[in-house]
């Protein structure tokens, strides 16, 4: 029977120590990228969150341009963004805030 040869590596420090530098620099790459990920998530929700908000305050003004011939509409906004009353009407103030 044979003996069976050892096989012997002669490993470069130098080259082990480049391996792990490269690894070294990818986590941190792989890091940083998915730090900056999280943040451009958080955005598309914000901005997801803002778009229907603004579909929805689309969706009312609609609804009231759709409603313009309706003379109560002039009424509504007389009262709510004049601060107008109709005749005999009393309006009453809350000074306390």
């Amino acid at each position: 029977m044979r003996k069976a040869k050892k096989v012997r590596r002669n490993r470069n420090p130098l080259a082990l120590l480049v391996v792990f530098v490269l690894i070294a620099v990818v986590g941190f790459e792989l890091v940083h990228v998915y730090g900056e990920l999280k943040v451009k998530w958080a955005e598309k929700n914000d901005a997801a969150a803002q778009l229907e908000e603004l579909q929805q305050e689309n969706a009312s003004l609609q609804a009231d341009l759709n409603r313009a011939d309706d003379p109560a509409i002039y009424k509504e906004k007389a009262r709510e963004q004049l601060g107008l009353a109709q005749e005999g009407e009393r309006i009453f103030y809350d000074v306390n805030n």
